[in-house]
């Protein structure tokens, strides 16, 4: 069984994204990493962060953003789509630039994909999300911010 991580970003750095806590936190998890990062502004460090963390799992794919043939954030869909085509494993487990995966929860996920790795009447698995707000001392709890996610889902063209 293989588990391949991705995600997508532009400006991660100029906007204070911990991509690189954020690819770091599944590394553990995953066989490999792929994500798609776009050229963001002339100061942006974003490709050299994630570069610098110089481990063989992490496979970069630099792209660029066309707003204009997916206007109103489609990009975003966009881009996460082209990160997941680039994927090898058997289950693809998605993570946003500002979100990360507890340690504690990696032999969980190891385990329910190895489990359910030939019952195809499971598509993906649901997480729970806690959203800080400001700080780890502060988090979101309203009908406003999701508590629940699919993040990690089978490497099926026909799964967006």
């Amino acid at each position: 069984m293989k588990i391949s991580g991705f995600s997508f970003c532009r400006n991660a750095d100029s906007l204070y994204y911990p991509v690189v806590e954020s690819i770091k936190s599944v590394l553990p998890l995953v066989d490999e990493f792929v994500i798609a990062i776009a050229k963001g502004n002339e100061h942006d460090k974003t490709l050299e962060l994630v570069r610098a963390i110089d481990n063989s799992k992490i496979k970069i794919l630099e792209t660029a953003w066309d707003l204009k043939a997916f206007p109103h954030g489609m990009v975003h869909a966009q881009q996460t789509d082209w990160a997941k085509a680039h994927c090898t494993g058997d289950w693809l487990l998605y993570v946003q630039a500002d979100e990360v995966i507890h340690e504690n929860e990696h032999e969980i996920i190891k385990q329910a994909c190895s489990e359910n790795l030939y019952n195809s009447n499971i598509e993906g698995f649901l997480f729970n999300f806690i959203h800080f707000w400001g700080d780890y001392n502060h988090h979101q709890n309203s009908h406003t911010w999701y508590d629940r996610e699919i993040r990690i889902v089978r490497n099926r063209p026909d799964i967006h």
